[in-house]
């Protein structure tokens, strides 16, 4: 009964087109009416499938479409196959089964008791290796002996070939004590291995085409009209019509953080720089649209990016609150959350990171208020010369001489002298609460940063002063900070969101930095699910982590990261989703079960304490960078920003 069936490629073509009546090759469909079915309780071919199917329920597999089903065991294990476009699990048994009002009451029998009237489960096709997999949620307790009931009753309700496996979506479920006897199975590593596309953040743009090599990007002025194709990762992009990159990324990578916030497109096609796709068409206008099963591009003219443009920038000039009331240097532990116009955003946030009680491991440091960096600025005339270069007609209009332009004045600002007193008060400040001969990190914290409608995740620079190198000085770490205001990402950002440049300024957050010798493992994690969020979603944390300080978010080629989804109650029992393994371990893993627990433990504490701060509705997490730290793999959390879905 579950012979792997020779793969057809039964979707592509399909996901292509559109919705369709069938394929004559296949034989009849069971629905050859005109839009969507609610239900079909068989699939006769795969427009069936099609007509039935939505975006995967989570955009953590690569190029997937979903049709979302449940197994009445009270009807003769009737699969029902319902429109998931309009239904969830919970839905379609209200509103068409009835007799479910209640949600938290519904998910508490059905994932958990072994008497459950419903086996609910997910139909995803994936397209990389083209593969039909048939899965349950990951926090689902089902027995073997059930997951076996549940494959059987859909492999009797698809009557096209197919390879159709068992996909376990957790690493519990992935356990051989839990594996139905008999049944093929893929899991989610191998479900990676034949993917080729990646649908990052999906959405639509309208922009020009360009390819760019990342050893070139840094020198190549790219506007927020142009989609930018790249043969890899970047650290970091400009504001741009979309993103197209030739490996694979993260989730919580800085280009893709930054898409999310800017809600522009984001994919990674393996080989995309020199896909006939995008050579053909470089220099030219079109109409990129990305999608968790792919994406579409067709030509298009520079008069709809305009319009298209046009109707997305905001409307109005955004003002950021700057407060230059503090004259003095603050301790962490007397800033929190509502001092982010006086500190900037990370110092406000690591301020209120040390108000969580019981405590987190959260370093000791100060803040440097923005009225410092005001006053710098206007002490050395750079004030008027950043309102005299704004205004110049080929700073406004010529996107090279504006990257050239910052450059400059970055230069003479790293360059400029600091007051004597100030310089003085640095010195003293690290002696004091830092200590002496330690190496010290000064971290970008502008009042343009961290913010409910402009996120700035890696848009400044940080700096590390080392007193033990010759000739070190703590304020050229201190001036670099401040110059990273004026980089050219940073200003194209708050440009397209209409910040108002003239009341930005930059905030610095003091502590002791963090030696690469002494990092056992680096990561950063969601404090809840971003691919699949609630409240309709699986509660969930998300975490990258690697081992040693080699980076998470931006990698060097060939090197990935540790990632999974550990899930929040009713779960509770350690189930999680490992979507990759470190290449540095071996296969093993990076963290221990205690370390994962001890950072739970801190994830949900960092959500708890911000989300009635910074949560508003759903959905809502924080963005957390963490490390554990040798000898003894301490966990030590170094920032934590707000982060809107």
């Amino acid at each position: 009964m579950y012979r792997r069936s020779k793969p057809v490629e039964f979707l592509l073509l399909a996901l292509l087109a559109g919705c369709g009546n069938g394929d004559p090759s296949t034989g009849a469909c069971g629905w050859n009416g005109d839009g969507r079915p609610v239900v079909l309780h068989a699939l006769e071919c795969p427009a069936d499938f099609d007509v039935l199917a939505g975006e995967a329920p989570s955009t953590a597999l690569p190029a997937s479409r979903s049709v979302l089903f449940l197994v009445d065991r009270r009807d003769d294990h009737r699969v029902h196959f319902f429109d998931s476009v309009q239904y969830r699990h919970f839905t379609y048994a209200r509103d068409v089964l009835g007799g479910f009002p209640d949600l938290t009451a519904f998910n508490a029998e059905m994932y958990y008791q072994p008497g459950r009237r419903l086996l609910l489960g997910t139909l995803t096709h994936h397209l990389g290796p083209d593969i039909l997999a048939v899965s349950m949620a990951p926090v689902d307790r089902a027995s073997p002996e059930v997951i076996g009931e549940l494959f059987a009753a859909v492999a009797e309700a698809v009557h096209f070939e197919a390879d159709l496996r068992w996909h376990p979506s957790s690493n519990a479920l992935e356990m051989p004590s839990r594996l139905p006897p008999g049944v093929p199975v893929v899991t989610t590593a191998e479900i990676y291995e034949g993917a080729t596309y990646q649908g990052m953040h999906p959405g639509e743009t309208v922009g020009r085409v360009r390819r760019i090599r990342l050893d070139d990007l840094d020198g190549t002025w790219v506007s927020q009209m142009d989609i930018v194709v790249v043969d890899r990762v970047p650290n970091d992009i400009p504001a741009v019509a979309g993103l197209v990159t030739g490996e694979f990324q993260t989730p919580l990578s800085h280009v893709n953080l930054l898409a999310a916030a800017r809600g522009t497109p984001n994919m990674a096609l393996l080989g995309a720089f020199d896909a006939p796709d995008f050579v053909d068409r470089d220099g030219r206008w079109v109409r990129l649209v990305v999608r968790a099963d792919g994406y579409t591009l067709v030509d298009a003219t520079a008069d709809e990016a305009d319009a298209f443009w046009a109707a997305r920038r905001p409307s109005e000039t955004q003002v950021p609150a700057l407060d230059l009331s503090l004259s003095e240097f603050v301790n962490l532990d007397d800033v929190d959350a509502s001092m982010t116009a006086a500190v900037g955003g990370k110092a406000a946030n690591a301020g209120e990171l040390r108000n969580i009680v019981p405590p987190l491991p959260v370093p000791d440091g100060f803040a440097i208020p923005c009225s410092f960096y005001v006053d710098f600025m206007q002490a050395n005339g750079f004030d008027s010369d950043i309102e005299e270069l704004i205004a110049r007609p080929a700073f406004l209009e010529d996107g090279q001489y504006r990257m050239a332009a910052l450059a400059s004045l970055r230069e003479r600002i790293r360059q400029a002298p600091v007051d004597a007193a100030v310089a003085a008060q640095v010195a003293e400040r690290i002696a004091q609460q830092i200590g002496d001969g330690v190496s010290v990190r000064f971290r970008s914290s502008a009042n343009a940063e961290d913010l409910a409608a402009f996120n700035g995740a890696g848009l400044y620079d940080s700096h590390t002063y080392h007193p033990d190198e010759p000739g070190s000085d703590s304020t050229f770490a201190l001036r670099a900070v401040w110059a990273s205001l004026w980089n050219a990402a940073a200003f194209e950002e708050r440009e397209w969101a209409r910040v108002d440049h003239l009341h930005c300024a930059m905030g610095v957050l003091v502590h002791r930095s963090f030696p690469d010798d002494i990092e056992a493992a680096n990561g950063v994690a969601m404090t809840d699910n971003p691919f699949d969020p609630p409240p309709d979603g699986q509660a969930a944390y998300y975490v990258n982590v690697q081992a040693g300080a080699v980076s998470v978010t931006n990698p060097e080629p060939g090197v990935t990261a540790e990632s999974f989804l550990y899930y929040k109650p009713p779960a509770g029992g350690g189930e999680m989703t490992v979507f990759s393994t470190s290449s540095l371990t071996d296969g093993e893993p990076v963290l221990s079960f205690d370390e994962i627990g001890t950072l739970v433990d801190a994830l949900r504490a960092i959500h708890e304490h911000f989300q009635p701060l910074y949560g508003g509705e759903w959905p809502f997490a924080m963005d957390v960078e963490f490390k554990f730290e040798l000898p003894a793999r301490t966990l030590v959390i170094k920032q934590a920003r707000p982060w809107r879905f």
